[in-house]
């Protein structure tokens, strides 16, 4: 267990995956409204996920990055999230397992036509 939200587990990825966003950048990427948002931040910041700075070109504006802790914590939780996949996907017969890729390859495709 990662001991974090779904809601702050969900903010690290999508902090991750932009980098530095302010928080009106994290807010509209995870759908929710700023005040929630930044109640999330500020849990994760006293929790030493997160960092938040002024913006170089905007003093106004604040933005947020992950710290170690915080990459080690959303590491914990991807390998969490990975071993019980595995596990599920032992139980698996082999047609299901088959129907399984099949399906994976049917997602993607249709990710990849976005």
């Amino acid at each position: 267990m990662t001991g974090i939200s779904p809601s702050q587990e969900s903010a690290l990825s999508t902090i991750n995956r932009l980098g530095e966003p302010t928080l009106g950048e994290l807010a509209q990427a995870e759908q929710v409204q700023p005040p929630t948002m930044t109640r999330v931040v500020a849990a994760m910041q006293a929790a030493g996920l997160i960092v938040r700075h002024g913006d170089e070109d905007d003093r106004r504006v604040s933005r947020v990055e992950l710290t170690s802790e915080g990459r080690a914590t959303l590491e914990r939780s991807k390998n969490l999230k990975n071993a019980y996949i595995a596990r599920q996907i032992a139980t698996l017969t082999s047609i299901e397992r088959s129907r399984a890729v099949d399906l994976a390859a049917l997602l993607e495709k249709l990710v990849e036509d976005r």
